[in-house]
């Protein structure tokens, strides 16, 4: 399974973000969660942007969201930052949901 998580901030608390997420991502990932890539953004509405890409265990969802949580928490003071978890399906795993083979 795949999840997308993304995360914004106001353009003025890129720093503080950027040091707060360095931070809370130093341990590294269990071995159930591997990141594919990692995108940044930018627009004047939103802010800065940042789009990850996690391929993790399906039997470990729970888990994975509980590590994604955690590394998020040290940045819940930032004001105006926010972040989604969305799990991911492949184009392969969706076709079959709309009846197609």
């Amino acid at each position: 399974m795949f999840v997308m998580i993304t995360a914004t901030c106001p353009l003025d608390k890129t720093v503080q973000v950027t040091k707060k997420f360095i931070e809370a991502t130093a341990k590294p990932t269990p071995p159930f969660m591997k990141r594919h890539q990692m995108l940044v953004t930018t627009n004047l509405s939103s802010g800065l942007k940042y789009v990850s890409i996690y391929e993790v265990d399906d039997t470990k969802f729970k888990e994975a969201t509980i590590e994604f949580t955690k590394r998020f928490v040290p940045l819940y003071e930032i004001e105006g930052y926010r972040y989604e978890i969305e799990p991911m399906l492949t184009a392969e795993e969706a076709l079959p949901l709309i009846g197609i083979k």
